[in-house]
């Protein structure tokens, strides 16, 4: 139940976190710094083009109905705001256009097409007209195709999400989820509240005065590159960013009670015929569900969470996913013999997107071997 109790418990609990983030934000700026200071050369590691998705987080109860008519409208109006950034650019933040710009490709995946086979097609055009491609979500068949793992075919049994500019099948990341958020939420610039500001280029936090520390503001500020450190560096911030979104939000909610609006939830009852949609984030990243509804019951359902967009596999054009991309090329900064290689660098690239699922990463060195490069007089040594 909502009451006062239960929210002024929550914030003594919230405004440890608080102080605890005071202590974190400038020691992992000053550790990833370092970073960069002592090896030159790493900002390279895990770097990729900068391919970010976000399809935005904590919406505004004041503005969200959740028909996909106002989509656009209310989309722009939650706390982490949705956008696609390509090249350090904001291409879209409208989830409508997020959403028609999907494409599921099947690259080197263990699945038949279902687009050239004569399947049904759920979804000719959305609730605005539009018309929606036989690869969008709503349309996909999942066909299983199982086969030997061959890295020139079918490899993994992740598909190949890409978005579609109208020129180019993009294959976006998340960047773990923190650093698309903080990047598409600076550059929307939509953002105002008395702990948050997002600016056009950065985002400010501000954090109050707690028991043993004062207010304090710290600015996230759009990075040169997309790489393993900034990944890292923006889910600090993105802890603090959260932190003080939640101050908001029990401002609002003590509000609330005390006027006694206590209801916390709302009857729905299952349309007969529906196609629909929902857009958030998971905490590594963009979260979309696709349902198509026919007779009261789910006709086709899809959901795609950060796994197969930062982990997909090489796409029908060739294009790698961002792991794959991310690890190509990337200097290794590992001093040990080749005997007890342990890619640590590769790993850390692997990790910045996804703490979690790395523990299902293997490496495979082969046959291996040494490449010896001859530098200028004066400048580092390093093993790449």
């Amino acid at each position: 139940m909502a009451t006062i109790q239960l929210f002024t418990d929550y914030l003594t609990r919230l405004m440890k976190y608080v102080e605890f983030m005071k202590r974190v934000v400038p020691l992992h700026d000053d550790l990833f710094n370092f970073f960069y200071d002592a090896l030159p050369g790493y900002e390279h590691v895990g770097e990729r083009r900068v391919l970010l998705g976000c399809w935005g987080s904590l919406n505004d109860p004041a503005v969200c109905d959740f028909t996909y008519r106002r989509m656009d409208e209310w989309g722009k109006a939650m706390f982490v705001t949705p956008g696609v950034v390509v090249d350090g650019k904001l291409v879209t933040n409208n989830l409508v256009d997020i959403n028609l710009g999907m494409r599921i490709l099947l690259g080197h995946s263990f699945y038949d097409d279902w687009a050239d086979s004569g399947n049904e097609v759920f979804v000719e055009r959305d609730p605005l007209g539009n018309p929606v491609d036989i690869r969008h979500p709503w349309n996909q068949h999942t066909l299983p195709k199982p086969a030997k793992r061959d890295f020139e075919s079918a490899y993994s049994w992740t598909m190949s999400p890409r978005w579609f500019d109208g020129a180019d099948h993009l294959a976006l990341d998340t960047g773990g989820g923190p650093i698309a958020r903080l990047w598409s939420t600076a550059l929307s610039g939509l953002v105002h509240t008395d702990y948050v500001q997002a600016t056009g280029h950065s985002v400010k936090i501000t954090l109050p005065t707690t028991m043993l520390k004062p207010e304090a503001s710290y600015e996230w500020q759009i990075p040169q590159w997309s790489n393993a450190i900034e990944r890292n560096r923006a889910r600090t911030y993105f802890q603090a960013y959260m932190a003080a979104m939640a101050l908001h939000f029990v401002d609002k909610a003590l509000a609330e009670v005390r006027a006694g609006n206590t209801e916390t939830w709302t009857p729905f009852e299952v349309p007969e015929e529906a196609i629909s949609v929902g857009f958030t984030e998971a905490v590594r990243g963009v979260l979309s569900h696709h349902m198509v509804i026919r007779e009261g019951k789910i006709a086709n359902y899809h959901p795609y969470p950060p796994t197969p967009w930062n982990g997909s596999v090489r796409d029908s054009y060739g294009t790698p996913g961002p792991y794959e991309d991310a690890v190509q090329n990337t200097p290794i900064f590992e001093e040990n013999p080749p005997d007890t290689f342990k890619g640590i660098d590769i790993m850390r690239a692997v990790r910045s997107f996804d703490p979690c699922l790395p523990c299902g990463v293997h490496m495979f060195k082969g046959d291996g071997g040494v490449v010896k490069q001859m530098h200028s007089p004066g400048m580092a040594v390093r093993p790449y």
